[in-house]
């Protein structure tokens, strides 16, 4: 095996895998010792510090390591699907996004399409002014993003099957709907 991609894509879910008993290692212990401390001293408030660090590390590499797995096509809540993607989405967009959640509703996503085409789309948050970050709410299965989409990505979120409505300065993605047994 001599492609780097195809490598990365037959050791994602294994290194998932490792990642998430390491920290969770590292999490139990951090717990266990946190216990023993009472809440205002020093070295609880650095050691509570650490063990969010530990959470959203685990969430990146997650997400990261998701876009290399092989194609699924699993149900999800849309609240779910949002907060596994959120923060190698927000790498693309090259700062915090601010997710507000109205609603949730089960989606058919079809992963890692989906999380590819949306890093195309998150890139377009660069272009926000430093006042105004990029911020989504999530009602059901859309999408509503603060920002316009970057030229080149509608396509490729319409071939994973998201819909595109673009409006000024504005964009509104629909993610499929998960059928109901």
């Amino acid at each position: 095996m001599t492609d780097a991609g195809q490598a990365m894509a037959g050791l994602a879910r294994p290194m998932q895998h490792a990642v998430n008993n390491l920290v969770m290692v590292l999490q139990a212990n951090m717990d266990s010792v946190l216990a023993s401390l009472p809440p205002e001293d020093r070295a609880a408030i650095r050691l509570t510090r650490a063990a969010q660090a530990a959470k959203d590390m685990d969430a990146l590499v997650r997400a990261f390591l998701r876009l290399g797995r092989p194609e699924e096509k699993a149900p999800l809540d849309s609240g779910r699907f949002l907060a596994s993607a959120l923060p190698v989405l927000a790498l693309a967009a090259g700062k915090p996004v601010k997710v507000q959640t109205v609603s949730t509703l089960p989606i058919a996503p079809h992963r890692p399409a989906m999380d590819l085409a949306l890093l195309g789309a998150f890139a377009g948050a660069k272009a926000l002014p430093h006042a105004n970050p990029p911020a989504i709410v999530l009602e059901g299965a859309v999408w509503r993003l603060n920002w316009a989409l970057p030229g080149g990505s509608r396509a490729a979120l319409e071939a994973a099957e998201i819909g595109v409505e673009e409006e000024a300065e504005a964009t509104r993605l629909t993610f499929p709907v998960a059928a109901t047994a």
